[in-house]
């Protein structure tokens, strides 16, 4: 009679069981498929609206918000520097420390038109401070120089060349030599521990497009997940995992685009 009793609550047990998975299976199922609907309905909308984009990157997996500190460059730091000298402003030129260090050349470093990347590369080596920390960014024709950001496992660390954090700024004569750079450092960087679910680089591209900041025929020529803060502070730094989203416009106007990789918000867009 007991064992009756035991064989029909197992059998019961299992049951439940079965039907609990099976519920499972299709809300999880029902939810891939939803995305695939998803994934699709963008596609075709972006392409309706004549948007190109190349290539996207891998999905990204799990990420965390990094926290660091700019560093205060001293007097001792700067007189290990050969053949430079500090370019003296109203903002440094009584203090003994600088968050902002500019430098000097005693002689113009000259840029070949092959090769340029790695020439950079040596001259941030051997020329500045904690050089093999910054990796070349992009070059500003406006502004005619070079800029360089470090990088946090091997992802770039976006910021505003105007609030540099952890940046070099080579300025380039009329010659396309360096002789002045402006450098910002970022030290003692770490992960927080809770990690969550990046969104994909479509998904990025998707909020930009929700948000209407995609125009009509432009194309996406870069896309790069990183680390950014839209607000700089004058010390302690929270950066958050970034997509950072270059937009060629029809009529060739560049346009910059952040989007927070954890909650899929655009951080900046255009003024």
């Amino acid at each position: 009679m007991e064992w009756s009793k035991t064989k029909t609550i197992f059998i019961l047990a299992f049951l439940i069981l079965d039907i609990f998975l099976a519920i499972e299976f299709f809300e999880l199922r029902g939810e891939n498929e939803f995305a695939v609907i998803q994934e699709a309905k963008i596609e075709e909308q972006l392409a309706t609206e004549g948007i190109k984009y190349g290539n996207l990157p891998d999905d990204i997996g799990k990420s965390s918000y990094i926290t660091s500190k700019s560093k205060d460059f001293t007097l001792e730091d700067i007189s290990k520097l050969k053949n430079q000298k500090l370019v003296v402003t109203t903002t440094n030129n009584f203090e003994e420390s600088f968050r902002n260090l500019r430098m000097e050349l005693d002689e113009p470093f000259p840029l070949p038109e092959v090769n340029t990347q790695s020439k950079i590369n040596q001259f941030l080596k051997d020329h500045i401070i904690s050089g093999e920390l910054y990796h070349f960014w992009y070059r500003d024709e406006q502004l005619n120089a070079i800029i360089c950001v470090q990088k946090y496992n091997n992802r770039y660390i976006f910021q505003n060349k105007d609030e540099h954090i952890g940046m070099v700024i080579l300025y380039l004569n009329d010659d396309n030599e360096i002789f002045e750079y402006q450098q910002s450092m970022l030290e003692d960087i770490k992960e927080v521990e809770d990690k969550e679910q990046a969104v994909s680089a479509l998904k990025a591209i998707e909020a930009l497009f929700n948000k209407r900041y995609l125009k009509s025929n432009s194309e996406i020529k870069q896309i790069k997940f990183g680390y950014y803060t839209h607000i700089p502070l004058s010390n302690q730094q929270i950066l958050a995992p970034t997509w950072h989203i270059v937009v060629e416009t029809e009529e060739e106007e560049r346009e910059e685009y952040y989007v927070h990789a954890l909650e899929g918000d655009v951080l900046q867009s255009p003024q």
